[in-house]
């Protein structure tokens, strides 16, 4: 006889579980860094440089802070100021770039859409001008055929045959429209 396991959907363990490897991951990185840092500390140059950002973001930060502390309406009215003045830029860099697309779509679609109406025209002009060569073509080779049928009954009535030998004009031609070879 078994006994019966509880099914487990492992939900509960897992919020748990996900916790602690987030902060491993978080853990990790933060010991990576320090180790990373005191590492790139080792060398003179990367050791000035750090030294002298750190103390001009100090001295900036304190400056900032003394000028807070006199007189923190006139630092407020002064960011208000800059941000009106950068919002003001924006909008006129947006309005311009606004009137560039504007007039690129004017002037660029309505080249595009000539060019392809003048197309579609001379696709139109080509292939009216190919059917009316076709009716011409056919009406010269109408005329041929006329011409030739009127020379045989002229030949036959008073040419001989050694007329018909020396420019026959009753043999078809490869070219359309052209009698004779």
């Amino acid at each position: 006889m078994t006994q019966p396991v509880p099914y487990e959907t492992g939900t509960r363990n897992t919020t748990k579980v996900k916790s602690q490897r987030n902060g491993k991951l978080v853990k990790g990185m933060v010991v990576g860094a320090v180790v990373g840092g005191a590492i790139a500390m080792l060398d003179k140059t990367t050791r000035k440089n750090v030294t002298s950002r750190t103390s001009d973001m100090k001295d900036s930060t304190m400056d900032m802070i003394e000028k807070v502390k006199e007189n923190p309406s006139g630092v407020v009215n002064d960011w208000q100021d800059r941000l009106k003045s950068a919002t003001g830029v924006l909008k006129e860099a947006i309005s311009d770039a606004q009137s560039l697309y504007e007039k690129v779509n004017d002037d660029v679609i309505d080249q595009v859409n000539q060019i392809k109406d003048d197309s579609s025209e001379m696709i139109a002009t080509t292939k009216e001008a190919a059917e009316e060569l076709k009716d011409i073509g056919g009406k010269v080779k109408e005329a041929g055929e006329e011409v030739t049928g009127e020379s045989e009954n002229m030949t036959s009535s008073t040419s001989t045959e050694e007329d018909n030998t020396i420019h026959p004009t009753n043999r078809t031609s490869s070219i359309p429209g052209q009698v004779g070879s």
